[in-house]
């Protein structure tokens, strides 16, 4: 019998020559698999083919099971990652709670890679993988399974958000679920206009300053781990006093002194590090006369990133940035609502309740 498996091990670059005339294995869904063998370009520029039919699916690595949530796939999941207890609050697992009861396939964090014997015991079509590309190639030769690489990004320019529109347009070529990836780029598409138009106009002396810190980053840090690009202050319109650091890292260390230097009026913290800020503001005495701090603008956001970012909270957090420090322009905006729908869109269910049981986010820090 012709597995799956060994049909597409003999498809080479540019030939699918032949691929009519093979008789296809079944897949662990029953469903023949090979009969529309396609090859596809993916992430990391990896020429790979995989069935034209992907009934049972796995992501492995930060933010591979988060993409297949967005593209409302979760149902072909036939294994996931063993996920920390912080992982489980992030939005693609409260709005799909049955995902932590499919079977293990390997150990979530930075150093994922996916457990070859446990990602055979459940037979996926297709491994969709975030990491090393190099370890892409290695775990489809021990799986003998297409491993389709994803670019994921953050989104907080065009550039950015384009590379994370291809992303999820190869996800919906490989799942056959276009009408779905064009769906959640079009409302990302508008909700961050929605948001850049409405302080467009300001001119650059007239933006509210802001400093954001406790960002996770591969680990929890806290107050003066920061970002220079961070996409709610740059949707918002805020000018992120951390804008002038000179590098291209993802995320900053900056030291007390820069920071007492900024001296900003309004401070936000991911609430999934509230400890590790409010630690670092009270052992600090000089961190209390900050501005922020003796005018109690210290603010509290739903974690930006779990395992990789959490799209939909980025949007969230750009509006309460927005109504906090532009009541004016975001008065129309009912936050709310504003956020069920976003999540609603981008994961198929309403959390902002959920989400404010799991963090203390939108709160002053007292």
């Amino acid at each position: 019998m012709v597995t799956r498996r060994g049909v597409l091990q003999t498809i080479g670059a540019g030939s699918l020559v032949g691929l009519a005339g093979c008789t296809g294995g079944l897949g662990a869904s029953g469903t023949d698999t090979q009969a529309d063998a396609n090859e596809i370009t993916d992430g990391y520029g990896r020429t790979v083919a995989v069935p034209g039919t992907v009934e049972d699916i796995v992501g492995v690595g930060p933010g591979a099971l988060r993409q297949l949530a967005y593209l409302d796939a979760t149902d072909r999941v036939v294994g996931v990652e063993d996920e920390t207890e912080s992982m489980l609050s992030a939005p693609y697992n409260l709005a799909n709670p049955g995902l932590q009861e499919r079977p293990v396939i390997g150990s979530a964090g930075p150093n994922a890679g996916g457990n070859p014997e446990a990602i055979l015991a459940v037979d996926p079509d297709v491994i969709c993988y975030y990491g090393d590309p190099s370890r892409a190639e290695t775990l489809q030769r021990q799986t003998e399974t297409p491993v389709v690489g994803l670019e994921i990004v953050d989104i907080v320019d065009n550039a950015a958000r384009e590379t994370m529109f291809d992303t999820w347009r190869l996800l919906g070529e490989i799942l056959d679920k276009a009408d779905r990836a064009e769906a959640v780029i079009t409302f990302v598409e508008e909700t961050v206009a929605d948001l850049t138009d409405r302080t467009a106009d300001l001119a650059d002396s007239e933006a509210e300053q802001a400093y954001v810190g406790a960002i996770s980053y591969k680990g929890s840090h806290g107050i003066e781990t920061t970002r220079k690009r961070f996409p709610p202050f740059r949707f918002a319109g805020v000018e992120n006093v951390a804008g002038e650091i000179d590098t291209d890292a993802a995320s900053v260390q900056v030291s007390e002194e820069q920071l007492l230097a900024w001296d900003p009026a309004r401070m936000f913290v991911a609430a999934d590090n509230l400890g590790l800020a409010v630690e670092d503001l009270e052992a600090n005495p000089a961190y209390q006369d900050l501005s922020a701090a003796v005018n109690g603008e210290i603010y509290t956001i739903l974690p930006h990133a779990s395992y990789h970012h959490n799209y939909g909270s980025i949007l969230a957090n750009a509006y309460f940035v927005g109504q906090t420090l532009y009541p004016d322009r975001f008065g129309d905006v009912d936050f709310e609502s504003t956020v069920e729908t976003i999540f609603e869109t981008m994961l198929g269910a309403p959390l902002y309740e959920s989400l404010l049981e799991a963090y203390p986010a939108y709160e002053t820090v007292i």
